[in-house]
């Protein structure tokens, strides 16, 4: 299996008229795997039924948000860690730095030692 890319040009980000422009690769035509698919394979290789599968992953939808929201990092072992980060407007003294300095909210996911070693060796192949 490999992970298709494309070629794409890219200008000098900040530079008038664009500046130099070169090519860089790019992930590209991924396809979506949904929650069905993932309890299908994951009951296939292991003992837990489809159903109970779902229903694990059902949970940790309605609870990652519930603890990241109460500030917490979470760590799923060798799968990795899932943290919030947030964006604000920059002000002038800290005292005016309010909630509504706030922007943008992201979920990052942080993967672990063993997630990322799984994923060394990968082959890539030029979409066309």
């Amino acid at each position: 299996m490999a992970i298709k890319y494309k070629v794409t040009e890219r200008s000098t980000p900040g530079v008038s008229g664009g500046g130099s422009k070169k090519y860089y690769a790019s992930a590209t035509a991924r396809d979506k795997i949904d929650l069905k698919q993932l309890s299908e394979r994951l009951a296939s290789i292991s003992t837990v039924s489809e159903i109970d599968t779902i229903a694990v992953l059902q949970g940790l939808v309605h609870l990652l948000p519930e603890y990241l929201c109460q500030g917490s990092s979470i760590s799923l072992g060798d799968f990795g860690t899932f943290s919030v980060h947030i964006r604000s407007e920059g002000k002038e003294t800290p005292e005016a730095v309010n909630a509504q300095s706030i922007k943008d909210i992201k979920v990052s996911f942080r993967p672990s030692v063993e997630f990322k070693k799984r994923m060394k060796g990968v082959a890539f192949k030029k979409h066309a």
